[in-house]
């Protein structure tokens, strides 16, 4: 969800060859340079879809859910600086908290998952007890933080009871 250039769903696709993957974005340009990389990385196992989070979904299901969703605050200042000022804010940007997007995937995701199945959420540096208590709220369980290679709690995790 929110494939952007398709580099998650990309790398899944390639290293889970049997996976069917779904890329989503709402963003054709995106969805344009995804395919373009999958085409040109060989990946096949990948179909991209134009869709507003799950609205173009259906009735799909899946075992596993991965985003990177828009989660920076709406006026956070970096927004305006470095490589991010040509970034269309829309990809970065969620709402005063940062968190809009990050709300709506969660509420949604419960309908799209299979029994058991798993929601992966990257979010900012500072949201990861929110995510947690967002997704325990929202009933799911084995919610916990992945750190990334700077030791920071940048993707939450929860599985579907």
């Amino acid at each position: 969800m929110g494939t952007g250039t398709g580099a998650i769903a990309l790398a899944i696709a390639k290293y889970r060859e049997n996976a069917a993957v779904i890329a989503v974005d709402a963003s054709k340009p995106a969805l344009n340079i995804a395919q373009q990389n999958g085409q040109q990385l060989s990946i096949s196992n990948v179909q991209f879809i134009l869709s507003d989070w799950f609205s173009a979904l259906a009735k799909n299901r899946f075992d596993v859910i991965v985003s990177n969703p828009p989660y920076i605050e709406q006026e956070d200042i970096h927004l305006s600086q470095g490589d991010l000022r040509f970034e269309p804010r829309s990809a970065l940007a969620s709402g005063d908290d940062g968190l809009d997007d990050i709300r709506q995937i969660i509420q949604h995701a419960p309908v799209h998952l299979n029994p058991k199945g798993w929601l992966m959420l990257e979010h900012g540096y500072n949201q990861a007890n929110v995510v947690s208590d967002l997704l325990k709220q929202a009933g799911f369980v084995e919610v916990e933080s992945v750190l990334d290679l700077a030791g920071i709690q940048r993707v939450t995790i929860g599985q579907l009871k």
